[in-house]
């Protein structure tokens, strides 16, 4: 039989054990997310922006060669229909092709006729033909001199 003491030692190992435990556990959880956090790249505005971009209202901000370039299409693009796109990029980029693809369905090459306006802004235009899909993937592949990977810029368009 346990005496006094030992009820009472095992009364409070009891009663303070389990908030003890979820201490414990709420630490190492802690500790497991800021090493998480440390090992991952900063989420600073220039480190979310990447050598690729989705348009967003007929605008997309990228990177080329760790610089800011900047796209924008004259209005909504869509099948069958002329659009202008304008490429803001740093000075001294230059451009060797570019081209749009289909993604989610093969469109062939469409080419995007570019031409260096001053001071990095180029301009040129671009027709896309029609398909039966309701939304269309696309992106347009720019391959800069002296960069390894192209960038890709990708939209969508409805029917």
């Amino acid at each position: 039989m346990l005496n006094n003491s030992n009820k009472k030692r095992s009364f409070y190992s009891q009663r303070w054990l389990t908030p003890l435990c979820i201490f414990l556990v709420a630490v190492c959880v802690f500790a497991v997310h800021q090493y998480q956090m440390s090992a991952t790249p900063s989420s600073g505005s220039i480190k979310e922006i990447g050598e690729s971009c989705t348009f967003v209202n007929e605008h997309c901000e990228f990177l080329i060669h760790g610089r800011h370039a900047y796209a924008e299409f004259s209005e909504k693009v869509e099948p069958e229909t002329s659009i202008t796109l304008v490429l803001d990029l740093p000075v001294g980029t230059k451009i060797e092709s570019a081209w749009i693809e289909g993604v989610n369905m093969y469109m062939g090459k469409v080419p995007v006729l570019l031409e260096n306006k001053h001071n990095g802004e180029w301009s040129g235009w671009f027709m896309l033909g029609s398909c039966n899909e309701e939304k269309m993937k696309w992106q347009l592949r720019l391959n800069i001199e002296g960069q390894a990977a192209p960038s890709y810029l990708n939209f969508e368009t409805t029917m």
